[in-house]
């Protein structure tokens, strides 16, 4: 799609400042270069748990791709521009070549997907994730890891158990790696039996992840499934508040 930056940031008034964290006054500059090098900006706020857990993927990303793609970062807390360009949720990453805006992605990930979303975004040569659906698992985790593919595996046909690894991950795990793994299981899980347990674990891996409107999504459709089995759904609530409060 076309980008719309031009004007809006034009009017916004902005001149250019060399550093790598942007704000309100060179985004203009940073993201509408002379040359076509890709650029990323993520929006983040220091506050921003998942924004915290994808710092150490994007430092390996500055590495990776260090002279061929430009990253930036914006602290909405600090700055408008944010509002200007409609970012609604944190963290949120924009990439942008030849003012053009290629991809706008919201949330936590691997930094599988996140180096898929580069290669595609700037038509570079892409790579295949890792997260495999169907008929078993096949994340390619360690033997001895909690969430090995033979430890999956085993309880992949098993919606309860799949639901319990995952809001374990939920309560025990910051680790962006573990949290990702476990939004597959949950949604394995609720392929197999959808109840408001599943859904919940859902919801609140979502949140943490900083995937906010699915997050509340998933949390209102566990609390349908809970009233009509006639469970308590005072802790989906609880999270709901918790959502709405990010949003």
């Amino acid at each position: 799609m076309k980008l719309t930056l031009t004007l809006l940031l034009f009017c916004f008034g902005l001149v250019t400042v060399a550093q790598t964290e942007i704000n309100d006054d060179n985004i203009e500059a940073k993201l509408f270069r002379d040359d076509s090098t890709p650029v990323v900006v993520d929006f983040y706020a220091t506050w921003c748990g998942p924004c915290k857990r994808m710092d150490p993927i994007l430092a390996e990303l500055v590495d990776r791709y260090d002279g061929k793609v430009i990253f930036y970062k914006m602290d909405v807390d600090k700055n408008e521009a944010d509002d200007v360009l409609g970012i609604e949720s944190i963290p949120t990453y924009l990439f942008v070549q030849d003012g053009e805006l290629t991809h706008m992605a919201e949330g936590a990930m691997p930094k599988s997907d996140f180096i898929n979303l580069i290669e595609e975004s700037f038509t570079m040569a892409s790579s295949s994730s890792s997260y495999a659906s169907g008929g078993s698992y096949s994340g390619g985790q360690p033997d001895d890891s909690e969430y090995s593919d033979a430890k999956i595996n085993a309880i992949w046909n098993d919606s309860g158990e799949l639901n319990e690894l995952a809001w374990h991950a939920y309560e025990e795990h910051d680790d962006i790696a573990a949290l990702l793994i476990s939004i597959d299981l949950v949604k394995r899980s609720i392929q197999l039996d959808e109840n408001s347990y599943n859904t919940d674990t859902y919801a609140a891996l979502l949140f943490k992840t900083g995937k906010y409107t699915d997050a509340l999504k998933q949390a209102k459709r566990s609390i349908e499934l809970a009233k009509s089995d006639g469970r308590d759904y005072s802790s989906t609530t609880q999270l709901i508040n918790e959502i709405i409060e990010k949003l």
